[in-house]
């Protein structure tokens, strides 16, 4: 994403909280909603976008009143949590490609607001491997030169589902490998090293694309929608229970640049999420106050912006 891509849609994010039904504010001159019920049970995969999506929600949540318990699980598994009550929150909801999740548990799981985006995801291949589109692995010395596999992240991931789905429409003979969001990332560096050819199910924002020259292979099909975002999913009632947590939330808007940031930290650096996160956080005092200035007690202005 271009600087002033970037810039256009962080406007455009700050609209949709302003006019959204979800978009809730809190004027100058109203009392600060209610806590509600006090923990909340945040669930969040081990990939680095969700790690520090989730660890500056978990500060901020925590900062205006609430105890926050956040569990690793698996997507399938979050969701789950979210229908039965066990957990509160998922910001890592992949939609469109995590649809059917939400469809498995109709009435149960709501969309709050927007997580971070724009998230385009698909079949990724570093620049100088002879393909562009997804039709092109039909082709035999295609396949043979990407070694029939296709290297990919946890195997309930919205990016793993229309991988599968890709396979069948298409025709492919590529076996799909489910591993982690770190071991394919480890993969297509080593492959990108020695300058072999890899395919991998990749996504935006992530370390390899900044670091490196890649592109995703064309669908003609429509697999992957060019307008995938990441969203805040709540268990039904959450609005009611926790009020002042909905109110954050509908603010809690991240965008890839920034997200993009944060993992460049974490690698360049060798950082953990955490931290990069607390780095992030210190560095942008306004976006936290934009956040909850309003619902934290006794949190000062930025000098910036007095």
């Amino acid at each position: 994403m271009n600087k002033l891509s970037a810039r256009l849609w962080s406007l455009l994010m700050l609209l949709i909280v302003a006019v959204s039904p979800f978009g809730v504010s809190v004027a100058a001159d109203q009392e600060v909603p209610p806590l509600g019920k006090k923990k909340i049970i945040w669930t969040h995969g081990p990939w680095g976008t969700g790690l520090v999506d989730t660890h500056i929600g978990e500060v901020m949540l925590k900062r205006i009143g609430y105890d926050v318990e956040l569990k690793l699980v698996d997507v399938g598994l979050a969701y789950q949590a979210l229908a039965s009550g066990k957990a509160e929150i998922f910001s890592s909801a992949y939609l469109p490609g995590q649809y059917q999740y939400i469809k498995a548990q109709p009435g149960k799981i709501d969309i709050l607001s927007v997580s971070y985006g724009p998230v385009p995801g698909g079949l990724m291949v570093p620049s100088y491997v002879p393909v562009t589109t997804i039709a092109d692995l039909q082709k035999p010395e295609i396949q043979k030169l990407l070694g029939g596999k296709i290297t990919g992240i946890d195997a309930g991931s919205g990016i793993m589902l229309q991988a599968r789905k890709a396979i069948e429409q298409y025709g492919l003979n590529f076996e799909l490998v489910p591993s982690s969001d770190a071991a394919m990332a480890a993969a297509f560096k080593a492959a990108y090293d020695k300058k072999e050819p890899i395919i991998v199910t990749g996504y935006c924002p992530h370390y390899l694309c900044a670091l490196y020259d890649v592109k995703f292979l064309k669908d003609t099909k429509g697999i992957y929608s060019s307008t995938s975002q990441d969203y805040h999913l709540v268990r039904r009632g959450f609005r009611t229970d926790f009020p002042r947590a909905t109110v954050f939330l509908s603010r809690y808007t991240l965008t890839s640049d920034k997200i993009s940031t944060m993992l460049n930290w974490m690698e360049t650096d060798k950082i953990k999420a955490e931290v990069a996160a607390d780095r992030f956080m210190d560095a942008n005092p306004e976006l936290v106050w934009f956040w909850i200035g309003d619902l934290a007690e006794g949190m000062e202005k930025p000098a910036s912006l007095k």
